[in-house]
């Protein structure tokens, strides 16, 4: 969770009407710009691997191969005592949008 500012965090009905009308015309000019940064992103990584240069900036396109663990098979390598020492727990908090 975001740290409180110094503002005082009691909002009135208002305020909090006013905050989530407002979060959530931020919200969608933020998923129409992202949709946007992601249709230019895909036409320089269609250029193929390497270096593009900007004005000011440079794009660089690289294909990264990783490994990842496949849990359904590593059920049948190891007892689920195992299989719990190998997990690891996280939390996080979070908020969603949804529209009325």
């Amino acid at each position: 969770m975001a740290a409180t500012n110094s503002i005082a965090a009691a909002l009135t009905q208002k305020q909090i009407v006013r905050t989530v009308d407002k979060l959530a015309a931020l919200k969608a000019q933020i998923t129409n710009l992202e949709a946007e940064a992601d249709n230019l992103s895909d036409l320089l990584k269609y250029q193929g691997e390497g270096v593009y240069f900007g004005n000011l900036h440079k794009f660089m396109v690289a294909t990264v191969t990783g490994k990842r663990l496949d849990a359904r098979l590593a059920q049948t390598f190891l007892t689920p005592g195992q299989l719990l020492e190998c997990m690891k727990s996280t939390s996080t908090t979070t908020g969603r949008m949804y529209a009325l």
